[in-house]
Parts: C-alpha cells; structure tokens; sequence
C-alpha cells in the first residue's frame, strides 16, 4: 500500500511539473513583438523617435539597431544586465512572464534627408542582439522639414495627467475662424478629442491643470466631430484641445505626431498650429494577451 502511495505521489508531482513547463512555453514568444507606430514629425538637426516592443522576461534580448533603407541606426537604450542576469534587465513594463522595452533612435541631418518621405512598411526592419531579424510594421515614419508656424495662439502650454489625458492648452491674440481638425484614422482609432472654448482665459496655472485633471467622461466640452466648423474664437478667448486615450483599444499602437491645425483671421491671415499628440505606451494584461495571440496568428 505504501508503494502504491509513494508512485501516486510521484506521478502527481510529475505530471504537475509537465503541466507547468506546458504552461510556461506556452507564454513564451518565439520573436520579440514590435507595436505598430505612427510617427509624424519636424526635422530638427538631431531628431529623435522611439519604438516600443516586447521580449520574454526570462532571455536578455534588447532592440539592438534598426534597418532602413539599407542604412543601419543603433539603439541608444540598450542596457547590459549585470552579471548576465536577466531581471535586471531595462524596461518600461512588467508582467508575469514579458517586459515592455523601448528603442531610442536619433538621426542626424544627413539622415534625415533621406527620409523625406514616408517609410513603406517592407523597408523597416529590427535586429536584435540575439541574432533575429523582424520586420517593422509602421503605418507612418516621416520627418518634414521644420516650418515656424504663422500662428495666432500664445501663452500656449501641454499637459498630462494620470487618467490618460493630455493636451494643449491656447491663449488667442487675434480673433479667427480655425478649420476642422482632420485627424488621421489611426489616431481616432487611440485617442478622443474635445474642444473646450473658454470664454475667461483662466490667470494660472493650476486652473489650466484642473481642466486636464477632471474626469473624461463629466468634462464639459463637445467631441471635435460634434463641433460646428469652422470654429469662431474671439480674440483673448482661450481653447483647451484635450486628448483622452480610449478605455477599450485592442491593436495599440505606438503614437508621436504634430497635427496640424489651420484657420484664418477675420482679416484675411493665414494661420496654424501644430497640435502635439503621443501616447506614453502602458498595457493592460487584455492588450498584452490580445497583441501576443495577434503575433502567433491566434487572433480573431
């Protein structure tokens, strides 16, 4: 009897242990994952750009530099555990069994003529420091030559806050009617936007901060497509354009781009501004398991 308890004990134990080591592979990525990115922005000499992507928890594997073109752009994250050890590996996020890393990639003048245009997505490719070599999906790469706006906006501002909204803050000097803001389909896919007219510019900035600190959802201002354009503000107005990043996004998307926004005053000027709109990347366990099923093909 007692053999038979001690051969039942051990065939749990191994089957436990099977089980576990099933489990375990079956978290584990085949190939770092690399979001999708949106990236739309001026040339500024030394111009700077992030990706953000995904490795196992338990390998060392870092973004070591990106293929563009033919031409090759070191990470400048790239981080060296101590002691080969892999916890103490660099990152943004961690999960039970991934770390959320980022890439940083700076191009020089002589770089950036050479994107000019935007980036086709077979042109973009990964390397990493384990000897893999992936493709980058990126819907937008594109860096245009810096342009001073003609603008009418002063005393302008950007700010943030821990309930994932963020915007631009606009005090106007001269009375215009500002054009629609034609938003690209992969921004509207991320963010909200809403307009808010302030008819009293507030006089510091902790009033300022408190419009981008209320809730989303009691905020008292119209979404941009329930605007009537184009939209009339009178000179010493203020306008607040606050982002809101949606609460449900299944295929995120990594975000950095300067929108621009047009308009005319009442004598005739042309005028703009550049709307800066980014998303600081932080992942649910629902995003992380649905872009992990998205890489292996597994999605819906």
């Amino acid at each position: 009897m007692k053999n038979k308890w001690f051969w039942g004990v051990i065939i749990v134990v191994l089957a436990s242990w099977v089980g576990n080591i099933i489990y375990f592979q079956t978290k584990q990525l085949s190939e770092p994952i690399i979001f999708n990115a949106y990236i739309d922005r001026p040339a500024l000499g030394l111009t700077s750009f992030s990706l953000p992507y995904l490795t196992n928890k338990i390998e060392i594997v870092e973004l070591e530099s990106l293929l563009v073109d033919g031409y090759t752009y070191s990470n400048e994250q790239r981080f060296s555990p101590w002691f080969n050890e892999p916890s103490n590996q660099s990152y943004i996020q961690e999960f039970t069994h991934h770390f959320l890393k980022e890439a940083t990639f700076t191009l020089d003048e002589q770089d950036l003529k050479r994107l000019q245009e935007s980036i086709q997505t077979n042109k973009v490719f990964a390397r990493f420091t384990n000897g893999q070599v992936i493709p980058v999906k990126v819907d937008k790469l594109n860096f245009t030559p810096n342009v001073t706006d003609e603008t009418l906006f002063t005393n302008t501002g950007f700010f943030t806050s821990n309930q994932g909204i963020q915007g631009n803050f606009l005090e106007v000097a001269e009375s215009a009617t500002m054009n629609s803001i034609e938003l690209p389909d992969v921004i509207q896919k991320q963010f909200d936007l809403k307009i808010k007219l302030l008819k009293n510019t507030p006089t510091n900035s902790t009033k300022i901060k408190d419009i981008f600190n209320s809730d989303w959802l009691e905020m008292d201002a119209p979404l941009y497509s329930d605007i009537e354009w184009p939209l009339l503000i009178e000179a010493g107005e203020s306008v607040a354009l606050v982002f809101h990043t949606k609460d449900e996004i299944e295929n995120v998307e990594y975000i950095s781009a300067l929108q621009e926004w047009t308009g005319k005053t009442l004598n005739g000027k042309d005028v703009s501004y550049h709307i800066l709109i980014e998303n600081d990347l932080y992942l649910t366990q629902d995003q992380l398991d649905t872009a992990i099923k998205k890489a292996r093909g597994e999605a819906k």
